[in-house]
């Protein structure tokens, strides 16, 4: 009788349905869909979202006059709004693009003419100089070159680079 018992009892056991909690991911086109209008009243640009299984959600986004706590808290609470934390269960994160990240998008070119960047072409290749401009998909830096066979004497001269030869581009930071 006690072997029988046990034998039913886990007989039951296994045909209750199990329960699994598990949370909804958010698309990042969804969060795209929602921030950008927002960034744009803001006077900013999406630079960046990520999302990850867990439902961790970075949103990067910049302002040509600089990004303020007060824009990403605003920026926070809008998502909140469209999201509700107890069905998706999500982490958020909202914060400016940095100053130390790569360039994602072109506005962050625009942004910073006049400014020193390091760039990285496709081929290995790294310049340096002061951003003049970019437009049609094209960077043009202004670098020193060393003259040859003079000690310590630069020409100044602008260099044209396509987007499509460039791989990374960082600001570079002088504390002068």
């Amino acid at each position: 009788y006690i072997c029988t018992w046990k034998i039913e009892e886990e007989k039951r056991k296994r045909q209750q349905p199990l329960l699994f909690l598990h949370s909804i991911m958010i698309a990042k086109q969804e969060i795209i869909k929602v921030v950008e209008p927002k960034i744009k009243e803001l006077d900013g640009f999406l630079v960046d979202v990520k999302v990850n299984t867990a439902n961790v959600i970075t949103v990067f986004f910049d302002r040509m006059q600089w990004v303020r706590v007060e824009h990403c808290l605003e920026l926070s609470k809008h998502l909140e709004g469209y999201f509700d934390r107890d069905i998706e269960d999500y982490e958020l994160t909202v914060c400016s693009a940095g100053l130390d990240n790569a360039f994602m998008v072109d506005e962050q070119y625009q942004k910073y003419i006049g400014k020193e960047a390091g760039v990285l072409l496709t081929n290995g290749k790294r310049k340096k100089g002061i951003i003049l401009s970019f437009e049609n998909d094209k960077l043009i830096l202004e670098v020193e070159k060393k003259m040859k066979g003079r000690r310590k004497r630069y020409e100044i001269m602008e260099v044209v680079i396509p987007k499509e030869e460039i791989k990374e581009t960082k600001l570079k930071i002088n504390f002068k």
